[in-house]
């Protein structure tokens, strides 16, 4: 298993350097496909999105391509994931990531892939393997978005570990994501916490084993319990 779980992507700094060692070989010679539903249910202008696409697409690869998971026929959808080293999820609501895996029937096909391919996550395509997904809407107050999504439940698309992974730690876009913040909402979630600010990542091999952290930023790991047990 080959898995980039990072706040803010891979464009530079140690989560680049991380998909590197984990690729194994240059990007100039490897094929990556962008899952964009995490940001598509929201309104409003995505220039962002298109910005940082493109400049995700301009590390070099050798084929950039772009899907939704309900974009085309699963059949054709999943043959796409396959053709791909890199499968890269964005950002945005992991909430309906989640259920776009599960929805589309492609999970079980994504839980074979991540022994096959790398998965780089970033933010919202970080934050779908946990068995804590249910409990960290009441830890960070999503009830409203789930009630925008309109999901009548909501879950991992694979549960692979029990900890969870927060993004944005100290971001100035976001500037309610203090350290206070994170200590707090890791008091309400009832299980083990990550906060990664935006120049780190986890990399991990072995869902059953402890992530590797890569930085040149903050992080804040608390356990079950709400202790702060690391941080960097």
């Amino acid at each position: 298993m080959s898995m980039l779980l990072t706040s803010d992507g891979v464009l530079d700094g140690p989560p680049h350097a991380a998909l590197l060692d984990l690729l194994g070989k240059p990007i100039a010679d490897s094929r990556t496909v962008v899952v964009l539903d995490a940001m598509l249910p929201f309104p409003g202008d995505k220039g962002d999105m298109l910005d940082h696409v493109q400049k995700y697409r301009a590390l070099g690869w050798a084929e950039c391509d772009v899907l939704t998971l309900s974009s085309g026929p699963a059949s054709g959808i999943e043959a796409r994931l396959r053709a791909a080293d890199v499968i890269f999820c964005y950002g945005g609501t992991n909430h309906w990531l989640a259920e776009s895996w599960r929805a589309t029937g492609l999970a079980p096909v994504l839980r074979e892939l991540l022994d096959e391919k790398v998965y780089v996550g970033m933010s919202a395509g970080s934050m779908i393997f946990s068995t804590l997904h249910s409990a960290a809407v009441d830890a960070l107050d999503d009830h409203e978005e789930v009630e925008m999504l309109e999901l009548t439940s909501v879950g991992p698309a694979i549960a692979l570990f029990d900890w969870f992974f927060f993004a944005h730690l100290g971001a100035d876009y976001f500037p309610e994501t203090t350290d206070g913040w994170a200590k707090q909402t890791a008091s309400r979630l009832g299980g083990e916490a990550w906060f990664l600010s935006d120049g780190s990542a986890l990399v991990l091999r072995d869902p059953t084993a402890a992530p590797e952290v890569v930085s040149n930023g903050h992080w804040l790991h608390f356990d079950s319990d709400g202790v702060l047990v690391g941080s960097g």
